[in-house]
């Protein structure tokens, strides 16, 4: 748990300090913005792979292991010389903090049991989003002191307190012992999520540089639709063939289970694109520091901190469709708010972000718990791992897309209607996400 707290904490201070490091590492905002869309792809092809993983060989042994090669990730982070080194090592992190996440969240789902996952996902998602809040009082000036390269030495050295933590104290859960790896499903799967999400970041920027007729064209973006739509073709066709798929194809027609998935993907598109351009938003618009702005940032994490837990109570009183509907409509909201907030630049303007945020973190927090639990009790009790690590893939997806397309809209213009506008491009998104919400089976938590 101390691990994945750090991991909220560095993501949240990296992306409130990409302008700085932009400008330290002699590189535009476009670049530096790939430390975390490198990450978020990196974790969105493995994720899956390695809840798998620990569905096979052991929840706990992935957990430690993921542990231990991020915190020397991390640490070589800090030691970056350019934008490309950083972007390399932020993937190198990637590579083993997607075995982090899924098997945490077994680890903690099989303690709590079946008819209290929500629950354990809600506190999991307290300490997870509260321990950022405190790292931005920390973290925010730290930086404007220090650099922003103390930041990941000092989280590297956290990480690693939590792997020598987690190897005394974490507990093996029974494993799926005498099952085979079906690697051929995993890495068509990976590589067909990368490839769409590849397509989608190349085509905002060619649209954005030759318009709609240009991004249509892009070859970039044809060629990675190609990649990305043959892989998923493949990944079905193993899938149907293999003895022991790694994925259940029937599961996908299962409603409470990849309605979730989509709800959560677009809510994170719009909650994460947002949280990028909002610190751009504070230092070009209002004038705010680096420091200041990463004060600022705390109530959305914050408020989603406080609300996990009653995400997490709440399916087993309403069910668990109306945690993601409600957190849906907070979304739609927030983005409302945040685009009239982009046309001022006085105190109305501050309250009306701090409004947001908040607003962003509680549809954040209302929804996870419900939507985590709902795709683990939607397969079999043997695929928790890797139900765990679908629903962070596909959040992963929301994230990138979101971050990648939310980032070249905006690009490096400050006028206040393209600030207005990027966030409608949010409210689309969250707009999807409450369709996809209201088609939820209303069922409880069964036991």
């Amino acid at each position: 748990m101390l691990a994945v707290t750090a991991f909220g904490t560095l993501m949240t201070l990296v992306t409130v300090s990409l302008d700085t490091m932009a400008e330290d590492l002699g590189t535009g905002r476009a670049t530096i913005t790939w430390t975390i869309t490198g990450l978020m792809l990196t974790m969105a092809l493995l994720t899956p792979l390695a809840g798998t993983l620990g569905d096979i060989h052991g929840h706990r042994k992935m957990l430690l292991g993921g542990l231990l090669g991020g915190a020397v990730a991390t640490i070589l982070c800090g030691l970056a010389w350019d934008a490309p080194s950083l972007i390399a090592f932020r993937v190198l992190f990637g590579v083993f903090g997607a075995a982090v996440n899924p098997n945490a969240m077994s680890l903690m789902m099989h303690a709590y049991g079946p008819e209290r996952r929500s629950t354990a996902v809600g506190w999991f998602t307290f300490a997870t989003t509260g321990a950022p809040t405190l790292g931005l009082i920390v973290g925010g000036p730290l930086i404007d002191w220090a650099g922003w390269r103390s930041v990941f030495f000092l989280f590297g050295a956290v990480s690693a307190v939590a792997c020598v933590v987690g190897f005394v104290t974490v507990r093996a859960i029974p494993r799926a012992e005498g099952r085979p790896l079906d690697l051929a499903g995993a890495f068509t799967l990976g590589f067909g999520v990368l490839g769409v999400l590849v397509a989608i970041t190349s085509f905002a920027t060619a649209a954005q540089s030759g318009g709609l007729t240009g991004a249509i064209t892009d070859p970039v973006t044809l060629a990675s639709i190609a990649v990305g739509v043959g892989f998923l073709y493949l990944f079905v066709r193993v899938e149907r063939r293999v003895a022991v798929p790694m994925l259940k194809l029937d599961y996908f027609r299962r409603r409470n289970f990849s309605l979730p998935l989509l709800s959560g993907a677009a809510i994170q598109f719009a909650y994460m694109g947002g949280f990028v351009i909002t610190p751009s938003l504070l230092q070009n618009r209002y004038g705010w520091s680096v420091g200041a702005s990463a004060l600022l940032m705390m109530p959305r994490p914050g408020v989603f901190s406080l609300a996990s837990p009653l995400g997490g109570w709440l399916p087993s009183r309403v069910g668990y469709r109306w945690p993601v509907v409600a957190g849906a409509v907070s979304m739609i909201i927030s983005m409302c708010v945040f685009a009239f907030a982009a046309l001022r630049t006085d105190g109305i303007g501050i309250a009306m972000i701090v409004a947001a945020l908040c607003l962003t973190g509680l549809a954040a927090g209302i929804s996870q718990p419900a939507i985590g639990a709902l795709t683990v009790d939607s397969v079999d009790e043997q695929d928790m791992g890797v139900a765990n690590g679908m629903n962070q893939q596909t959040m992963f997806v929301g994230i990138v897309a979101g971050i990648q397309i939310m980032s070249v809209v905006l690009g490096d213009v400050t006028e206040p209607e393209r600030y207005a506008g990027t966030f409608l491009i949010g409210l689309g998104a969250a707009l999807l996400g409450l369709v996809a919400a209201l088609a939820i089976q209303s069922l409880r938590p069964r036991r």
